[in-house]
């Protein structure tokens, strides 16, 4: 098959895949989860808060979405992409279509990836449009923040995603193993003293925000690794890691159930 073949059944599966994230009954949890930083910015306006400023919606954003909502949506929403193709007993049926085994890896990833954002995203920016709406400020006035959140917030996603679905291919259990990763190494790790922390994906994350926002809880936080190069890291293994799961899936044989 041509490569003009692959990458248009690759369009059609890309966009069944962001259909069916998107319209399970487990986008409405997903989509609570998302708008948590929201509802949070939301009670806090509405309660008047004294302190509710754009520096408390940094010190919130950093550990509520980074690395709770942000991890929570992408491994859900990741290890389903292959995983429950082979619970469900569709994999075989799948794998009959004239569509490389790569493509259908790449193509899912995909469609994932504009799934996750399009939950993540909107509320981040809502969140931030509070923020800024009950400072009695103009929206643009802490635009670094809002730039370094969403940028922050898509190569996670990128990054978090590719990781996930490469366990999801070579584990029978995804979720448990994703769970470890992204909520025990990525907590241990990337707060320990040293390199070590350069292990996790958070730190990069981090290394993103306190170079593009210019005043902010995360002035303190120690790295030597500017945006630009973390940036680049998170790409560089983003691919890396789907690469390895289009590799994997490639090699693996799946015999139809009875």
């Amino acid at each position: 098959m041509s490569v003009l073949d692959q990458l248009e059944k690759g369009v059609v599966m890309t966009i069944w895949t962001l259909r069916y994230l998107l319209t399970t009954r487990r986008v409405i949890a997903m989509s609570l989860l998302a708008a948590v930083p929201l509802i949070l910015a939301s009670v806090l306006a509405i309660a008047r808060v004294a302190t509710f400023n754009i520096l408390l919606f940094q010190s919130l954003m950093v550990p509520l979405f980074l690395q709770v909502v942000v991890i929570f949506v992408t491994l859900v929403s990741a290890t389903a992409l292959i995983r429950e193709e082979i619970d469900d007993n569709t994999i075989s049926y799948l794998l009959t279509r004239p569509i490389s085994k790569p493509t259908i890896v790449a193509s899912k990833y995909v469609g994932y990836l504009i799934a996750v954002l399009v939950l993540l995203v909107p509320p981040l920016i809502l969140a931030y449009g509070v923020t800024e709406a009950y400072q009695g400020v103009a929206f643009g006035v802490d635009s670094d923040v809002l730039a370094g959140f969403v940028v922050a917030t898509v190569l996670g996603s990128a990054a978090y995603g590719a990781l996930f679905l490469l366990v999801s291919v070579v584990l029978r259990k995804p979720l448990a193993a994703g769970l470890l990763i992204g909520f025990l190494w990525e907590s241990v790790v990337g707060s320990l003293p040293g390199a070590v922390p350069k292990l996790s994906l958070i730190y990069y994350l981090k290394s993103i925000l306190k170079g593009m926002i210019g005043i902010g809880p995360l002035s303190g936080f120690s790295t030597d690794v500017g945006p630009g190069v973390a940036a680049a890291i998170l790409g560089g293994v983003s691919v890396a890691f789907l690469v390895a799961a289009m590799a994997v899936f490639q090699q693996t044989e799946f015999q139809k159930k009875a």
